[in-house]
């Protein structure tokens, strides 16, 4: 007897417990799937205001709210209204089945189904939404299966967030939105009872007191780089994110934007882009990839943040301060600005955007006024490589690809790699930072990623001062208001080769910003160089976020510590003597003690200036009263560059000519060898050509004691 009673106790336990292990055991994938289907992602700015809910395929919206933040008052009406015993059952009512049977029978038509909401939750992960007896079993059988893999609250979660209540709303938190414009803790027992019946027949059914909810599309090149991240990474977005963005300003800045593009329309300037951070955290505050999304015409949905052009001189403050660290220049070195000649098979000439060439010219103008030629020399001294590293440490992944930026030569120092505001802003926020690197945060939550210092505070003190030098960048842009502000700001502008792209960079010590205006057809843009149109987006928003208070003395930027300044020859850069015309104040190292200024002689009662040998050529045409001091220099062949190509032409080929120019020496004689066959001796100014026979060829010219001899080709 008592072995019969184990024997019945084990099959009713076998009975009762080896069905759900196995259903819990065996695999489920279309649960799987259902349970990571996407949800919509409700985005917030750093105020709490929607930005937008993102859409799901087929442009619906769905919002996930967790279990316990879902009222109990919604759960309750719900399992009311769709399973009384939602609690009490295993996936299956056969109570609500058998009802149900005899209804539709009486009623000839189907007027229940009797599914509970485990069945339905089956239904929604199996896709399927025939009325068939086969269906119908189907979910009785997936029932029992998702009954044993998931709690009563997960099933309860799961289908409370997936119902489809029409309008293309998925779940009771789009429906509360959709419906009423209010979030799902705000619903009231009125709104409740008529969204808890939509399911039922939710192309048919629609509450009579409904409130239509616009959903926000704002900053949608913004959302769009999100959503792209997100699948880059494999995933979806969360159900929900607080971002570090300001409606308001990126309101206020659109504005801005757009003004400057219809100020632009006969410009041929049709897109613009704007992104807005804060230094002290690098979040971002605006992003704006473009004037007007919907325009299509004008390719309106293209990220301007995030395409890469050509920064032009919005690049410089990066190779300067490199220049400054490594000790190869300082505020008060004087460079050239004069025709010069750069690289040997692969000549580069370089030109200021004026055309013009203004002879010695101090770091802080060369700089602040954007002139080409100095800073061509400066990469030149301080090697392509060496410069690319920094800019990779600045974060200019851009530059990596495909060796853009090697490729770029020289060309680097005017900006020819392309880069964009994405990387640009970041990097130029730098210099307010006292050289501290931070890349940019856009999520609330996120903890801060470290950054890194890449330039000295010294050096980021020393470019933020000439930045914002007004006087300095007089001799490129005027006294021109755009860069007039009552506060400290500094400004950095560029424009491309071809005109095609003008970039504004501005910065505070709260903020700092960068604007792009160009075209996406590639287009030339007509017009001045300058970017005085970014520039005055830029200054105009910067105004608008900066209180009249910031004008103060204490929200001036620091001085550098191991600096002072010293009153120096405004032409030679040099400790000013009793001769200099023009004196200035300018920072030097604590450790350092300038030369007296040789400049500036009174030679026989008179003020002389004398200039050194390198100025040879521009002082041609220039006639002021001045000379040329050749015997402190060395000899030097200032062109052509060694190993120098040159093509033949038959076209005017009996004007043709290599022309040389050589400075320095000790003497005032200059002998000249081609091919190692004496030609000619001449007197300064040791200006002379070659003809051009195709071949090798050498060169070899002698002064005195010093000779230098260089080789070229010509095909």
């Amino acid at each position: 007897m008592r072995k019969r009673f184990l024997k019945f106790a084990l099959i009713i336990l076998c009975v009762l417990f080896v069905p759900p292990v196995v259903l819990r055991l065996v695999p489920f994938p279309e649960l799987a799937e259902f349970c990571a289907q996407e949800y919509s992602c409700r985005i917030y700015d750093r105020r709490g205001e929607l930005i937008q809910v993102t859409a799901i395929g087929g442009g619906g919206r769905r919002e996930f709210t967790p279990i316990k933040k879902i009222p109990k008052q919604v759960q309750k009406t719900f399992i009311q209204q769709e399973d009384k015993r939602f609690y009490f059952h295993h996936g299956v009512d056969w109570l609500a089945i058998l009802r149900a049977a005899v209804q539709n029978k009486q009623a000839e038509r189907i007027v229940s189904g009797g599914s509970t909401i485990t069945m339905q939750l089956a239904k929604l992960a199996n896709q399927d939404n025939s009325l068939t007896l086969r269906r119908k079993l189907k979910d009785i059988f997936n029932a029992y299966r998702i009954e044993a893999k998931l709690s009563k609250k997960k099933i309860l979660e799961l289908y409370l967030n997936s119902i489809y209540f029409g309008s293309n709303s998925y779940g009771i938190t789009s429906a509360a939105r959709t419906y009423f414009s209010c979030e799902l803790n705000q619903l009231t027992n009125n709104q409740l009872i008529p969204l808890s019946t939509i399911p039922r027949s939710p192309n048919y059914i629609v509450p009579a007191n409904a409130k239509y909810f616009t959903y926000p599309l704002q900053l949608p090149h913004f959302v769009n780089y999100l959503t792209a991240q997100a699948h880059k990474s494999g995933t979806n977005l969360p159900y929900e994110l607080q971002t570090t963005l300001d409606l308001e300003v990126s309101a206020m800045a659109q504005n801005f934007l757009l003004d400057a593009l219809l100020q632009a329309q006969s410009s041929r300037i049709t897109n613009g882009a704007l992104l807005l951070i804060d230094n002290e955290t690098g979040s971002v505050i605006s992003w704006l990839g473009n004037g007007d999304f919907f325009d299509e015409q004008n390719s309106g949905q293209i990220d301007g943040v995030l395409v890469k052009n050509q920064p032009g001189s919005s690049m410089k403050p990066f190779l300067y301060a490199l220049a400054i660290e490594k000790d190869l220049i300082q505020p008060s070195t004087v460079l050239a600005d004069v025709p010069s000649e750069f690289g040997n098979e692969k000549l580069y000439i370089p030109e200021n955007f004026n055309n013009r060439f203004n002879g010695p010219i101090r770091t802080r103008i060369a700089l602040a006024s954007s002139l080409n030629i100095p800073a061509v020399s400066v990469l030149n001294n301080l090697g392509v490589k060496t410069y690319l590293e920094k800019l990779y440490e600045l974060g200019f992944d851009s530059l990596r690809q495909n060796d853009t930026g090697l490729k770029a030569d020289l060309g680097l120092a005017l900006g020819a790699g392309e880069v964009s505001l994405y990387e640009l802003v970041p990097a130029f926020s730098v210099f307010v930072r006292d050289g501290f690197y931070m890349p940019l945060n856009y999520i609330s939550s996120n903890k801060l990623t470290n950054g890194r210092s890449v330039y000295s505070s010294d050096t980021a003190r020393i470019i933020t001062s000439i930045l914002s030098d007004k006087g300095a960048r007089s001799l490129g842009f005027g006294y021109t208001q755009t860069f007039q502000t009552n506060y400290p700001s500094i400004f950095k502008t560029g424009t491309s080769n071809q005109y095609q792209n003008i970039v504004a960079l501005g910065a505070t010590k709260k903020y700092t910003i960068g604007v792009w205006m160009g075209n996406f057809s590639g287009n030339t843009v007509i017009g001045k160089t300058g970017a005085s149109l970014p520039a005055w987006v830029a200054k105009n928003i910067l105004d608008q976020l900066t209180p009249q208070s910031a004008a103060t003395p204490e929200e001036a930027f620091p001085e550098p510590e191991n600096y002072h300044k010293e009153r120096i020859c405004s032409l030679s850069g040099m400790k000013a003597g009793p001769d200099c015309n023009a004196v200035v104040y300018e920072y030097v190292k604590n450790d350092t003690r300038p030369e007296a200024c040789t400049w500036h002689q009174n030679i026989n009662g008179k003020a002389k200036t004398i200039y050194p040998p390198e100025y040879q050529q521009w002082l041609r045409s220039h006639p002021e009263k001045a000379l040329i001091e050749y015997s402190d220099s060395p000899l030097s062949i200032l062109s052509p560059k060694q190993g120098s190509l040159f093509y033949s032409s038959s076209f005017n080929s009996n004007r043709q000519a290599i022309p040389f120019e050589i400075t320095g020496g000790k003497e005032h004689t200059l002998d000249i060898f081609y091919d190692e066959k004496k030609i000619a001796t001449i007197n300064r100014p040791f200006i002379f050509s070659l003809p051009v026979d195709r071949g090798g060829h050498s060169c070899r010219v002698r002064c005195g004691s010093e000779e230098l001899t260089i080789s070229f080709t010509v095909r």
